[in-house]
């Protein structure tokens, strides 16, 4: 098995003792359905208003626990298609379900991703009293954002995107912005800072436009993307460096890594990791590894579910012959990454759901997703770190100066 600590071990071996406190994030999918249609979007069956029944909800975190796979903090997080599709009085009965089992010293973190088009002062009451970490998708000025995010008659979304961000702002709710990056965000770096500081919005993560599930091409696969998204971030990031009130989670997150006593001592990522993410369908259908690979179907591995929430034992997952196959092709691929790529320590293996979606297999290396995401986020943030080593505190990019301070 190779996992976080960096031991390869025998598929014989596997038992479910060697998962104990493994999972970290536990995903909750409390309805495939969305209220927009993106045109990017990865995930199927977005017109599927089912949702997920509060035994559910209470077999899956009591599933986490029964077994021993819950971290402390265990981080619960509400994704899928709109999860606000709900209502928060459904929340507050699955919040409360949880409660009611979790042990007594264990500590839980509230997250969810929403396109922020339903939040009013309800859900803010929601997420102050849970203390829910909110992350918005919103890919920055309105000409921008309406492109591609779309209700189903085509109508642009961003204004009631931005009433939600606004609710938030009101009622002092910390939150986070995830972009979509596409070939026209690269063109207007300047025009995506100015926006976010414009609104407030202090802190920015960029999702590249992937090719994964059921999107099957992206604007960044063509000759030259990956350069002008070098030149976008690197502008983006000088921007919100001289301004002092912009962080950059691409910024942040490889700057932590690098200085984590971990860094270099460890084999596999969270999603090529079994267990470290457990993902939970409304049905109750257990997943792990990445969670778009929930959904989609293969022709050797059928839909990616490993069994479900009211009826299969973390052991019966480690011993079937369909895990293990999965497992041991998701290994490879690590395997190959680490003796291949020069760039292996910060990515520690990449994305089996880039690797299915772009290679038609999880014993590929390098993908789209990871050239961008990982190499080119790495060459410009570590390039900008040595400028300014050489050049004293202000760095100097040779690009026009930046009006955002």
């Amino acid at each position: 098995m190779l996992h976080a600590a960096g031991a390869l071990r025998a598929m014989a071996q596997l038992a479910s003792s060697d998962f104990l406190g493994r999972t970290r994030l536990l995903i909750l999918q409390s309805t495939p359905f969305c209220n927009i249609d993106c045109g990017y979007c990865y995930l199927p069956g977005r017109g599927d208003r089912a949702r997920m029944d509060l035994r559910t909800v209470r077999n899956a975190v009591e599933w986490v626990y029964t077994h021993g796979l819950a971290a402390d903090p265990l981080t619960l997080y509400w994704h899928a298609g709109e999860p606000l599709s709900l209502t928060p009085d459904w929340y507050e009965q699955a919040i409360a379900e949880v409660a009611d089992l979790i042990p007594v010293d264990a500590r839980i973190e509230y997250r969810l991703q929403t396109n922020a088009t339903l939040i009013d002062d309800r859900w803010c009451a929601l997420f102050l009293t849970h203390e829910f970490r909110v992350g918005v998708s919103l890919d920055g000025p309105a000409w921008l954002h309406d492109m591609r995010r779309r209700t189903r008659n085509g109508r642009g979304t961003h204004a009631a995107c931005m009433r939600g961000v606004r609710a938030l702002q009101r009622h002092d709710i910390p939150f986070h912005v995830i972009c979509v990056v596409t070939r026209d965000t690269l063109r207007a770096p300047d025009a995506m800072v100015e926006f976010f500081l414009d609104e407030g919005i202090d802190r920015v993560g960029f999702n590249i436009e992937e090719i994964e599930g059921i999107n099957i091409s992206s604007s960044l696969a063509q000759d030259g993307a990956r350069a002008e998204f070098a030149r976008f971030l690197d502008r983006f990031l000088e921007c919100a460096e001289r301004s002092g009130r912009l962080q950059v989670r691409e910024a942040d997150g490889l700057l932590n890594w690098l200085r984590s006593p971990e860094f270099g001592q460890v084999r596999g990522n969270e999603q090529n990791v079994p267990f470290e993410i457990v993902t939970v369908t409304h049905r109750g259908d257990i997943a792990t590894f990445s969670p778009e690979l929930v959904g989609i179907s293969d022709a050797r591995f059928g839909d990616f579910t490993v069994g479900n929430v009211a009826s299969t034992s973390l052991d019966e997952i480690l011993t079937s012959k369909r895990f293990q196959s999965l497992n041991e092709e998701i290994e490879d691929g690590v395997a190959a990454c680490a003796a291949q790529c020069s760039y292996f320590k910060l990515c520690r293996g990449g994305a089996p759901a880039n690797k299915l979606a772009e290679h038609g297999s999880f014993r590929a290396t390098e993908t789209m997703f990871c050239k961008f995401t990982e190499q080119t986020v790495a060459d410009v943030v570590l390039g900008r770190l040595e400028a300014g080593l050489q050049s004293g505190p202000e760095i100097q990019t040779g690009i026009r100066s930046c009006p955002f301070t």
